[in-house]
Parts: C-alpha cells; structure tokens; sequence
C-alpha cells in the first residue's frame, strides 16, 4: 500500500503510518495460499507408488508424464483469464471462490475409482494455483505496508517451498491415497481465514466504491487510524476507467505501463531459460548422469531443505539489502555454480563427483534467495496500478509456457548436446538475467507503489504530461490561452531578436514594461492594459486613435512618441531584459 502521493518529491513528507496487527494477520492470510501450489507440485512423488497400486487402475508412464505436467498445462489457459475475473469480481474474492473447492477437490483425487476422475481433480486443483499464481502477489502489495514488503513479498515463496516439503515427507510416510487425503487438511482452516481479508482498496476505487474502500482500509489500519491521505494516494494513480478491461488493454500501449511489463516478461523466460524447471523436475536424473548415485528421496529431500533455507534468509534480508542488489548477486551466483556443474561433467574430471552435487546445491540455494522470490515480489511492485492485474495475467501466461516448453524439451537437448554443455548454457542465460537487473531495474526498497511508477516513465515532455499520476511534479500547463499566446510571441520575439543582433546591431526593448526586445527596423505596437485589474493587454490598432488603460490616452501620436522613445533607448545584447510583470499578447 502507498504511504503518500500527489507531492513532488522534494516536498513530500512520508509519514509512516502504524503497521496494524489486523493488517499483519491479512497479509499473513493471503501468503499463505501458495502452500497450494507446492504441494500441488510435490504430489508427483507419490505417482512411483500409485503405480505399483493397481486395485484401482492402471497408470501407465504415459498417464504419470500427463499428471505431472497438468498443472503447467492448465496455467497456460487459465492465467491469461485470471486478471479478466478478478477486475469483475475483485481480486480478494477471486482467490476466496479458488480457494474454497481445493479440500474437497484432494478428498475425491484420494479416493476415486476412476483415473478421468482423478484427471479431472488435478486439472481443477492446478486452476486455483494458476489463479493464486496471478493474484497472491499483486494483492499483498495492495494490502501490505512499504515497511514489511520485502518480507511480506517473499512469504509466498517460502510457503510454497514448505508446500513442497510437505508432500515429500507424506509421500515418503504413508500410502498415496492417504497422503493425498491429508493434503487437504491445511486448507480448511485457510479457506475459513480469508474471510477475515478485506477486498483491495485499489479495486475498490477503481470501481467507483469510495465508501468501501475507506471501510476496507479502516479494516486494515484500524478504525482510529486516519485513511484520508492514504485514500488520496490511491486515488491519484486510478482512475474510473480503469475498471473495464478494454481500458486497461489500452492502458498497456503506453510506455509508461508497458516497459515493466515487457522487463518483467523478459525476466521470467530468462528464469525458464536459465534451467529453473529441470533442475527442480530432473534433480535425481541430473545427479545420476554427473555420478552421484544417491537415494531418490534423498535428492529431494536436500534440495528441497536447501531451497526452504534460503528462502527464509531471504524473506529477514530483503528489508535491508534491497531487491535489487540481492537479485544479481542470486542470479551471478547461480551462473556461476551451474558453469562449475556443467564443466565438471563436460571434462569428466575424476575423482570431482561430489563437485555437481555440491554446485547445483548452491544453485538451489542462490536461486531461493533472490531469482524465485524477487521476481514474484516485482509482480506486485513493479506493475503500474492501471494495468497490474491484467499485467499479472500476462506474465503469469508467459512464464507457465515458458516453464513447461523448457522442461518438455530439456531431455532431448541432453540427448543433442549432452549435460555438461546444457548446463553450462544454462549458466549463461543466468549472467544474462543479472545484467538486465543490473541495467533496467529499478530499487523497489522502502518505495510506495505510487513512487515506483515513476521509475518507468520517460523523460520526454509527453510522457509526463499525460500522465494523471505525475502532474504533480509537473508545472501545471497555462490555463489561459492569451497567457500561452503570450509566452510562445515573448519567445518567438526573443528568437528573432538573438539571431539578428549580429547583422541589425542591438536589440531594443518593446515596451518598458515588458521585456521583449526588437531588433532595429522593425516596427512596434505599443501595449495598452484593458483593465486596471486585468493583466492582459492588446496592440492598439493602427486604425483606433484611442485606447482605454484605465483612463484614455490623449492621441495616437502622444503613443507613437512615447513608443519611439522607447525603441530609441538600446541596451547592450548580452544584458537580459526583466522579466515581465503582466502578461503581454503580443500581434
């Protein structure tokens, strides 16, 4: 959530406002949900014993590769629709209504007779982790105080790391159908606790819901907290027309809006690209070709702790180190390790069999810490307000195609190239991914969403002019139209005379009271004020004898004298005339 908006920055006082415990428990709340999502995918390790359980069905090789891929499957489909939905029905409830089917969902996977069936609950258990993987982190933004976001940012992925861990440890313990029955037993209480988390203010606003949306931030920060200004905040960056989707769509051809968008994208496929997916679907096929022959669970188990571990490291050191500087040292790091692994069995040095074990441990480890929460964090802190739920739907589409392209095609580059050279390219794509951070991105530490939106817009005159959110650092345009005739004649005239004053001698002023000057042999109107309270004034035509200044002028020829008075009395080039006091329309 902002603290502050609508002042320039010189200016603005941030004034940090109390961090509630109901705020803390929300926040808490929504994090928790991608507890969904790692268990989803650490449920394949009980595929070896489902297949040895035939009383029920029969799963072949073929149905174990459909069951461990669905989710990417179905996440491909569904998240380019998750943004649409949750503009309609509001992100909040969204993930409410995907939450609510899931306990039931694990029951009847636990216990069916029927392997569609079973199909059918995977495919509808990866449709609420495609939905939570679109709204979790846009939402805790929204709802989360600057203060704590770099915590709160990265709780998601540390509950979907213990997600993970969860599953192994029930698969190792106990029967496949029994361990999927137990998977439902975090989400009850889930389900019952969202209820307690108030729909986004932002959405709120852009609904046109102002009276909720003070009630929504009144259940966040406290019913004595003051919200005005925090409401302010969040109505200077959203506006009514947000709330339609076909808005939003334009909104995205703005390069304001679009640059994070396109940065982000290009983030998430390097990630894919960079061997995330197989390392993670392939550790023990990747440790048995490098020599390490270790139990399956084992393998796991190791790399699942390792990744929890650092995860955790990385939720206490975000606050205080900054994004940024954490993400390309997470991302050098893992090019570096995944380069040493690669070599190592690309030489096939003897005696050095414990090398790739220990370097994709460090990758495992240096990818938690920054590349897999960092850049779910930037889903929330990086997309613009006008367009970040349909932003979310975008890249969430692309990394879910991306992922499952990589980890399809990862065993047959193994087969073309060999491991050693595939991991060493993926070693590469890693330094990549630090030089685009380090290049593009920008700081998001102790930055309110409203301030972060000002990193990506251009310094061009349009893109500040046009832009609602930023008018505030602006000088805001001339509200007068003779005022702006009279600033493009003063300079115009200013022009005309620098660039005659080399061949016409010096410049003379055209009127005492103004500052433009003449070049010689140009001939003048003198200006006559229309009113004694109105500062504008216009030529006197050469067909009038008289004007009125308040009081009337003698004669025409009293003016021209006192204009040609004036144009005789010249003043050195390089001396700048005063500043006008009134505001002149000069013809």
């Amino acid at each position: 959530m902002a603290t502050r908006g609508g002042e320039t920055k010189d200016k603005m006082k941030i004034t940090k406002i109390p961090v509630s415990p109901r705020q803390i428990l929300c926040v808490l709340i929504v994090a928790c949900t991608p507890t969904l999502n790692g268990m989803l995918g650490g449920w394949t390790a009980v595929l070896p014993k489902l297949q040895e359980d035939s009383s029920r069905f029969t799963v072949t090789v073929q149905d174990v590769t459909w069951l461990a891929s669905l989710n990417l499957i179905v996440g491909i489909g569904v998240c380019p629709l998750a943004g649409t939905l949750a503009e309609h029905v509001g992100p909040c409830r969204l993930l409410f209504l995907a939450m609510c089917p899931v306990p039931g969902f694990w029951l009847i996977q636990a216990y069916t007779p029927w392997l569609p069936l079973l199909y059918v609950c995977r495919a509808a258990l990866a449709i609420s982790t495609s939905i939570l993987s679109t709204m979790v982190q846009p939402l805790i933004a929204e709802l989360c105080p600057v203060e704590i976001r770099g915590l709160a940012g990265t709780l998601p992925e540390v509950m979907g790391c213990a997600g993970i861990l969860l599953s192994y440890v029930l698969a190792y313990l106990l029967p496949w159908d029994v361990a999927t029955a137990v998977s439902a037993a975090p989400f009850v209480p889930l389900v019952l606790l969202m209820l307690l988390v108030p729909e986004s203010p932002y959405w709120l606003v852009r609904k046109k819901r102002i009276d909720a949306a003070e009630r929504s931030l009144r259940v966040l920060l406290g019913r004595s907290a003051d919200v005005t200004k925090e409401l302010d905040a969040i109505r200077s960056t959203t506006t009514l027309k947000q709330s339609k989707v076909k808005n939003q769509l334009q909104e995205l051809r703005r390069g304001r809006n679009i640059r994070p968008v396109v940065l982000i994208i290009a983030l998430f496929v390097l990630r894919e690209l960079g061997g995330k997916a197989p390392v993670y679907s392939y550790t023990v096929y990747m440790f048995r070709s490098a020599g390490v022959e270790l139990d399956a669970f084992y393998c796991t188990v190791f790399v699942g702790l390792t990744r929890f571990g650092a995860t955790l490291v990385s939720a206490f050191i975000l606050d205080h180190l900054g994004r940024k500087p954490v993400l390309v040292t997470s991302a050098t790091i893992s090019a570096l390790a995944l380069a040493a692994a690669g070599a190592t069995v690309f030489l096939e040095v003897d005696e050095a069999s414990w090398v790739p074990l220990a370097a994709m441990l460090v990758y495992v480890g240096a990818y938690a810490i920054g590349l897999g929460p960092i850049l779910w964090a930037y889903l929330g802190e990086l997309l613009p307000t006008p367009v970040r739920s349909m932003a979310a739907s975008i890249i969430t589409f692309f990394h879910f195609s991306s992922s499952f392209s990589v980890n399809y095609m990862f065993l047959e580059v193994v087969a073309t190239f060999g491991l050693g050279r595939t991991l060493m390219v993926f070693g590469s794509v890693n330094l990549v991914i630090a030089i685009v951070v380090f290049c593009f991105i920008p700081e998001t530490k102790g930055r309110s969403l409203q301030d972060m939106e000002k990193a990506f817009v251009a310094k061009g005159p349009k893109e500040g002019k046009d832009n609602p959110t930023f008018e505030a650092n602006e000088k805001p345009p001339p509200t007068d139209p003779l005022s702006q005739t009279q600033s493009d004649s003063h300079e115009a005239a200013t022009a005309s005379c620098a660039s005659s004053v080399s061949s016409n001698g010096p410049c003379t002023p055209s009127n005492s009271r103004t500052g433009p000057c003449t070049p010689p042999g140009f001939r003048t109107l003198p200006c006559i004020t229309l009113g004694a309270t109105d500062a504008r004034c216009a030529p006197r035509s050469t067909k009038e004898p008289e004007s009125r200044a308040g009081d009337r002028l003698s004669s025409r020829s009293s003016s021209n004298v006192s204009s040609s008075s004036a144009t005789e009395a010249t003043i050195p080039a390089f001396i700048q005339p005063e500043e006008p006091t009134l505001q002149i329309t000069y013809l």
